[in-house]
């Protein structure tokens, strides 16, 4: 109901008195829909920065008004420790920053707010032998370690299948584990192919599984024969909607949207949002958000 794991409600409920359910004899906790209200009131003040720490009292507190920030956050020092620790090729201190970050928040923001932010960081940095071997070695331990927490995720989704597939001619990226992620925590059945992309197969999976929507992913910039061409004469003949995420969206919304597709906003969270929103009301407004 809330999205949020078990292990981090009971970390806000021992570390930090957040929540506090009924136990049965058994001990097993009941959230009652105050609780439930309770939890969606500290995922709001999370998504607004607040630290963990200084929830409880705003808990108390009337809600800010629009616009309003009640405090910075945790967040960058979660960046900046988690990039140190890629540029010292260190996969025990990224293990460990990680595991503290999704022991507090969800990974609903884990991702948008610490994954997401430190690889576009690190592609950013540029060229040079140490920018790139940091850049290929966050992505090694990112990469499996999204995987596994997808595998637990898809195996309980139970909501509209959703195909996922590259850009044509592009791999498999980064920016794919993070939103097949974040689109199973919405309980979508994500149908992954993996890269070079290749349009008739994504076809044929989508009209084999039933996908109510494809989704099209990739980080390089895509060819123009490929927007003014390629793309619009494949989804014509697609019975469902064609998203379009990662950068290569917020590069090419202009041509992307004459092909056909909806681009996607370049925050994986909220890209995961609009899937799932169009997919519980088909005639939701389209668009990049």
């Amino acid at each position: 109901m809330t999205g949020v794991h078990p292990v981090t409600l009971r970390a806000w409920e021992r570390r930090y008195g957040l929540v506090n359910p009924r136990r049965t004899a058994k001990g097993h906790r009941l959230y009652s829909p105050e609780d439930v209200h309770r939890i969606r009131r500290i995922l709001e003040l999370l998504d607004q920065g607040v630290s963990i720490g200084q929830v409880a009292p705003l808990l108390e507190s009337p809600a800010p008004e629009p616009g309003e920030t009640p405090a910075t956050g945790v967040w960058p020092g979660y960046r900046r420790d988690l990039q140190a620790a890629a540029a010292a090729f260190d996969h025990h201190a990224l293990e460990r920053i990680y595991a503290d970050a999704l022991s507090l928040f969800p990974v609903q923001q884990v991702i948008p707010r610490l994954l997401a932010p430190v690889h576009r960081s690190l592609v950013e940095d540029g060229g040079g032998p140490q920018a790139l071997a940091a850049l290929q070695f966050f992505r090694a331990w990112a990469r499996p370690t999204l995987g596994c927490r997808f595998r637990h995720e898809a195996s309980h989704a139970s909501g509209p299948a959703v195909a996922l597939c590259p850009y044509p001619r592009q791999g498999d990226g980064l920016e794919a584990d993070m939103l097949a992620l974040l689109l199973a925590t919405h309980d979508l059945r994500v149908l992954r192919l993996c890269g070079p992309g290749q349009l008739e197969a994504v076809g044929t999976l989508q009209a084999r599984s039933g996908a109510g929507a494809v989704v099209l992913v990739g980080p390089a910039p895509l060819a123009e024969a490929v927007m003014r061409k390629t793309l619009p004469r494949w989804s014509a003949h697609l019975p469902v909607p064609v998203f379009a995420a990662g950068p290569a969206a917020k590069a090419h919304t202009p041509a992307l949207e004459r092909a056909g597709l909806i681009p996607l906003d370049p925050d994986p969270q909220r890209a995961a949002g609009t899937i799932h929103a169009r997919l519980q009301d088909p005639a939701a407004d389209d668009g990049y958000i």
